[in-house]
């Protein structure tokens, strides 16, 4: 009877731990630098809104900058795709559309208690960058 008892607690165990999400419910923020064809530097805020249901990750992400080639988008809320949660790790597709055609970043990370860090791939142009969200209060 403890061998059963101690198999059953053994699974429940690993049945816990393969099903566990971190919790990425919530709105995190990237702050970062970016430049123009101006020679100026700005401030580039995203706004990541998120949630995490059954392993399906949904949300939006809005942009602002004063950058001027961020006329189009500054503001304006992007829903996000083909998002993913497993365990600590997180991928989701960001789709635009701006004067020069449509644009695809792929986000991919893991979930720390009040930070996200990963990687955000731009499509089309070869450039793939760090990022690090905060969780927002």
């Amino acid at each position: 009877m403890k061998t059963l008892t101690g198999v059953i607690l053994v699974l429940c165990a690993c049945a816990a731990f393969t099903t566990y999400a971190a919790d990425i419910d919530g709105k995190w923020i990237i702050e970062k630098k970016v430049g123009d064809a101006d020679g100026k530097t700005y401030t580039h805020k995203s706004v990541l809104t998120l949630k995490n249901d059954n392993r399906s990750l949904t949300g939006t992400v809005v942009q602002t900058s004063e950058a001027p080639w961020m006329k189009s988008l500054n503001g304006r809320p992007i829903e996000i795709s083909d998002g993913k949660v497993e365990g600590d790790k997180f991928s989701f597709k960001l789709t635009v559309e701006n004067e020069k055609g449509q644009r695809v970043s792929v986000y991919e990370g893991v979930i720390g208690s009040d930070e996200l860090k990963g990687t955000v791939k731009y499509r089309g142009i070869g450039i793939t960058e760090s990022f690090t969200a905060k969780r927002s209060e």
